[in-house]
């Protein structure tokens, strides 16, 4: 029996981190569970980056990366989803009986959005496995990033870090909307879910040198991003997705710098 190779024992531990929050956030330990997806992310990329370090992937590890980032940052999320706004109408309640129990408040739709976050989720991965276009870049969100989108609106609904940046309530207010109203969370849900299917071209955000021609968009991204890190915390995950599915239209800036 031949051993794992570094990258593939990474992404188990990408898996690991996925089915422990799934566990945890049946039991209502929200908090914890949304750790362990960002926990989950950082070994999605550090596996990454060892495959590439190791002279490139194999058919095996990426297999085990969708998979991994299915259960991670699409069955994770999705049912963080879920049980958010069933916590937020009784506390009590979802701690002390199953949510299974316990009436939804958004009713059909509370058990539609999740499932439709999941079920595109695999979808945009199997795509992602067979598309050669995807080698440098993206076509439609990635799951990873619609995955930490969800799990930092949940944060952020739980009043987990509040930070005093400018427009901070008014903000966390629009975010925290998505999981308070039924309506909401339906448009987000098949918003998001449209993202991730959709042709929208988007950078890979992966270094091949670090020179400023070429990276133009990777380094104003990490810069925009400390930024917005350091004045609204966990509420700077969703600012910073805006601002990626947008950086088709900000990023002609630099093309037309460069040309």
């Amino acid at each position: 029996m031949r051993l794992p190779r570094l990258p593939d024992l990474l992404t188990t531990a990408n898996l690991a981190c996925g089915v422990a929050s799934i566990l945890l956030a049946s039991q209502g330990q929200l908090t914890w569970a949304c750790g362990l997806v960002f926990v989950a992310a950082v070994f999605d990329v550090f596996d990454g980056l060892a495959a590439r370090a190791m002279g490139g992937g194999t058919p095996l590890g990426a297999q085990l990366d969708s998979l991994a980032d299915m259960v991670s940052f699409g069955v994770a999320p999705a049912m963080l989803v879920y049980c958010t706004p069933v916590l937020l109408q009784d506390p009590v309640g979802a701690l002390l009986a199953p949510y299974a129990k316990i009436a939804h408040p958004f009713g059909l739709v509370g058990i539609i959005a999740p499932v439709v976050l999941a079920v595109c989720s695999m979808w945009r991965l199997a795509k992602f496995n067979l598309d050669a276009r995807q080698t440098s870049g993206f076509l439609g969100l990635n799951t990873p990033s619609n995955g930490l989108f969800w799990v930092s609106v949940v944060l952020v609904s739980l009043n987990v870090a509040v930070h005093p940046g400018p427009g901070y309530d008014m903000l966390a207010g629009l975010v925290v909307s998505l999981l308070k109203s039924s309506i909401a969370l339906l448009i987000a849900s098949v918003g998001m879910a449209f993202l991730m299917l959709s042709e929208l071209p988007l950078p890979g955000l992966k270094f091949k040198h670090f020179q400023w021609q070429g990276n133009q968009v990777i380094y104003v991204m990490a810069v925009l991003g400390a930024v917005l890190v350091v004045l609204y915390g966990i509420l700077a995950v969703p600012l910073i997705l805006v601002v990626y599915v947008l950086s088709p239209l900000w990023g002609r800036v630099f093309l037309k710098a460069a040309s």
